[in-house]
């Protein structure tokens, strides 16, 4: 009778793409959004803030000398970078760790959280 249906087999792993920015400034991408968006062939990302300050912009490069670029930690379960100048730069809240629903902009290779819902 089982034949028709698929094992779930994935524990203890999240599938809602996530960002989160982590004390002292550094931003960290949850397993989610790596396998959702094929994250693991970009080195590099540059960051973008909207006029309003209400969202944040993550593109994502292979090109290092891309202006602005940072380079991206790769580590097994999440990828993360630093962004402490960032942070420190618009005022952003980095006391304590938040996180966020990553929308992903195929067109820009970017990822755009809404740091105004908390």
């Amino acid at each position: 009778m089982l034949e028709k249906f698929e094992r779930f087999t994935q524990r203890a792993k999240s599938f809602q793409p996530k960002v989160s920015i982590r004390k002292r400034g550094q931003i960290a991408l949850n397993s989610g959004a790596i396998q959702k968006f094929g994250l693991e062939k970009y080195n590099y990302v540059v960051l973008f803030m909207s006029k309003d300050r209400q969202k944040i912009a993550i593109m994502f490069t292979n090109d290092r000398n891309e202006e602005g670029a940072i380079k991206l930690l790769k580590r097994q379960g999440n990828f993360s970078f630093s962004a402490k100048s960032f942070c420190d730069f618009y005022g952003i809240d980095c006391s304590q760790t938040r996180s966020y629903d990553a929308e992903w902009i195929a067109k820009e290779h970017a990822i755009v959280i809404d740091i105004s819902k908390k």
